[in-house]
């Protein structure tokens, strides 16, 4: 690999399984689908956020720091695997979340309160027209008050936290390779990004010629994540001097799929979970994963996918969320 590669808290559950989807796969009529079990890296730091946050809390724990603060939505995963993970660590989380939830606690920030988390609830417009000073208040506030804080950016989507997703491509080529599959398609959801561009520095470095890494965004448009993420990933090369050579073409997005925006479903994405629920027992959730999983389903029925190469979907998690929207999941129209 490279003597750069930064340390981590071993946390996850790995590697996580290599499953073929032969059920779905007689459902559609197509050719082979696999799936990368990413939400299987440990039920209680479900998903991909707790690969990422095996780098983000060694640096912290390494700098000193007592206190992760982050970002997200009332049901954000990111939030709940960090407090999750602070609270394995004895770590202090802080969670800001916009906007405040309804009701009684359900889903990830039912999590969140179970994880001891100390959080603090913003209006939407409130919080992003005014998150660097809400930011820097609360860490000030930390501070003052004796602690030493780490930021963590939403999904832990920066340079350190990539190296989640340069290792799971690593042990993604392994698994391909005793499956005997050295040219596949790859999809994933896209949204604060770090994901993504771990797993495209990560098929650059482990040269997976044969590996079509395709991004599917649930948020935003393709410009923005073609921005934000290319930054992110010459952000990651610069700090962590990697050799490989990236350019925005390494990037492949898949457009449609975000609908009327982030963590609203649609229909499809609604009969994405129903789909794979009934035919192989595996849980898709209606923010990430189902929108994701929407544009494979259409583009193994159009022939897009699945007809010359076989598929590979990473479920990067997200059951939780599920349990916030039952009335959306158990309707016929979301």
């Amino acid at each position: 690999m490279t003597m750069n590669e930064p340390k981590r808290i071993h946390l996850a559950t790995l590697p996580t399984p290599l499953v073929r989807l032969e059920r779905l796969e007689r459902e559609l009529g197509c050719g082979p689908v696999w799936m990368k079990r990413d939400d299987l890296t440990g039920l209680e730091l479900s998903g991909n956020k707790v690969r990422k946050l095996e780098f983000v809390a060694a640096d912290a724990v390494a700098r000193g720091c007592d206190t992760l603060v982050t970002e997200g939505t009332a049901q954000s995963n990111h939030c709940r695997a960090t407090a999750a993970v602070c609270a394995k660590l004895g770590l202090r989380s802080v969670l800001l979340l916009r906007p405040e939830p309804k009701g009684d606690p359900q889903g990830n920030h039912l999590l969140d309160l179970l994880f001891g988390a100390d959080i603090r609830c913003y209006p939407r417009d409130h919080f992003e027209g005014d998150r660097p000073a809400i930011v820097d208040g609360v860490l000030a506030e930390l501070s003052a008050a004796g602690r030493t804080p780490r930021w963590v950016p939403m999904g832990a989507s920066e340079p350190i936290g990539c190296w989640g997703y340069i290792n799971a491509m690593a042990e993604l080529a392994d698994q391909l390779g005793a499956a005997n599959m050295s040219d596949c398609d790859v999809v994933l959801p896209v949204s604060s990004g770090g994901t993504y561009a771990g797993a495209v520095l990560g098929v650059l470095l482990h040269r997976l010629e044969g590996v079509r890494l395709l991004g599917v965004p649930v948020s935003d448009d393709v410009a923005y994540h073609t921005r934000e993420i290319g930054d992110l990933c010459r952000r990651c090369i610069d700090e962590f001097q990697l050799s490989v050579d990236f350019a925005d073409a390494a990037m492949r997005f898949v457009d449609g799929y975000v609908g009327e925006g982030y963590a609203i479903p649609y229909a499809s994405a609604i009969e994405a979970i129903r789909l794979l629920a009934r035919t192989e027992a595996i849980m898709l959730d209606p923010v990430y994963t189902a929108k994701a999983f929407s544009a494979l389903l259409d583009g193994l029925k159009d022939a897009r996918l699945g007809r010359e190469r076989p598929v590979v979907f990473v479920h990067t998690g997200g059951v939780f969320s599920d349990f916030a929207w039952p009335a959306v999941l158990l309707t016929e129209r979301p």
